[in-house]
């Protein structure tokens, strides 16, 4: 009888198998995994020892190269994954790893209905949080230059009302007088005479005790009267009532 050698009890490295399974690999969507069919071409490698357990171990190399991948990949794009995927595997591939040699790895993606729309909702929910995110620094911004340049400035803050509502192109509003547009730049000026009384005057009642205010708007209240002006007096009293 024929003494069998160790040749005779190693494995062919020239037969390959096929291995096919299922799997749920993660997406870059937290959560909302692919539906995957895995299909891996390979054979038991001429280098290193044998591996019993060969096609468990072809089956984890390909998986852990498929995660990889997909990873970084939205459920919301299956088509693109596929073939972000065919080309990773296509460049790696083959493998040797394990005592096996991972010849073709393809997978076929496709993705639950209830994961799409979880995925359609997340992405509403992204793109709206964006949209207020947009709409608080846009808020910032107004409050900064009304801070910096209307409220420092009352020619500007007048000018602005007068100018916010004008077309794209530029220009004044149509139908307005650019004669008084020029009056109100005038009148608005910072070192016009009655801004700088505005100014001086809102520093003073800044600087008034509550009494003090109290008899301020009985003179004005007085002083309207006297110069006939009478329905300013009766808004001067409304606000006196008001405190």
């Amino acid at each position: 009888m024929r003494r069998r050698t160790r040749r005779d009890t190693l494995p062919s490295t020239a037969q390959t198998w096929t291995s096919i399974f299922h799997d749920r690999p993660d997406s870059r969507d937290a959560g909302l995994p692919f539906e995957a069919v895995v299909r891996v071409e390979w054979r038991h490698s001429p280098h290193g020892p044998a591996n019993q357990h060969a096609r468990c171990a072809a089956s984890r190399a390909a998986r852990l190269m498929v995660e990889k991948v997909l990873a970084s990949e939205s459920v919301l794009r299956t088509a693109a994954a596929e073939q972000e995927l065919a080309a990773a595997l296509g460049q790696q591939l083959p493998v040797h790893q394990d005592g096996v040699e991972l010849l073709n790895v393809s997978v076929t993606l496709r993705v639950d209905d209830d994961v799409a729309a979880c995925a359609h909702r997340a992405e509403r929910a992204r793109h709206e949080f964006e949209l207020d995110e947009m709409d608080r620094r846009q808020a910032r911004a107004r409050m900064e230059f009304l801070r910096e340049e209307l409220l420092a400035n009352p020619s500007a803050a007048r000018l602005y009302t007068l100018l916010q509502h004008s077309p794209r192109i530029g220009g004044p509003p149509e139908g307005s007088d650019p004669d008084e547009l020029i009056r109100q730049i005038h009148q608005w000026h910072p070192h016009s005479r009655w801004v700088l009384v505005a100014q001086t005057l809102h520093t003073f009642v800044g600087r008034l005790t509550e009494d003090n205010a109290q008899d301020l708007l009985k003179i004005l209240r007085s002083a309207m009267t006297t110069l006939g002006h009478r329905q300013l007096a009766e808004e001067i009293a409304t606000v006196e009532e008001a405190e």
